[in-house]
């Protein structure tokens, strides 16, 4: 098993690789927005797809990372369940534009179903990264991994 350390150092290695599709995605998710939703507001499940698609493409990447961490059944079940929330907010979060913007869900019913969907997809994640940690004292959260990125960042700043 990894200390918390080595797995940081490869969950940034990670990262370093994905860089460059983070931004181009990012960059092509504004364009692919502005000229989608110019043309016809229809397209709105569209312009999910287009935006959240690549991302979950990132996290099943690192879903995959993690389980390499443990092999523990629960812990591996964990991280496979906290992917499949994701999954689960982003088909939901189209399944409600498409049923909206075909005039099948009122306008109420469609923004507290966002705002549920908003809910779980920052509530799950955090509670099941606290039950990994309480299963594998090693496991990197979320704001370790953003402080050890921010580490780095002023690392390299100073060393320019």
């Amino acid at each position: 098993m990894l200390t918390k350390e080595k797995r940081i150092e490869q969950l940034l290695k990670q990262d370093d690789s994905h860089w460059r599709w983070r931004w181009g995605v990012a960059i092509a998710t504004v364009v692919m927005t502005f000229l989608i939703a110019a043309q016809y507001r229809l397209y709105a499940p569209l312009i999910v797809f287009i935006s959240f698609f690549p991302y979950l493409c990132l996290e099943w990447r690192k879903t995959k990372l993690l389980l390499t961490f443990n092999e523990d059944a629960r812990y591996q079940r964990l991280v496979y369940t906290d992917f499949g929330i994701q999954w689960f907010c982003f088909v939901s979060t189209i399944c409600l534009l498409a049923a909206y913007y075909a005039d099948s869900l009122s306008p109420v019913v469609a923004i507290s179903g966002l705002f549920g969907i908003g809910v779980m997809s920052i509530l799950a994640p955090y509670i099941i990264n606290r039950n990994l940690h309480s299963l594998d004292a090693h496991h990197v959260r979320g704001k370790e991994l953003r402080e050890a990125r921010d580490q780095r960042f002023h690392e390299s700043k100073t060393n320019t």
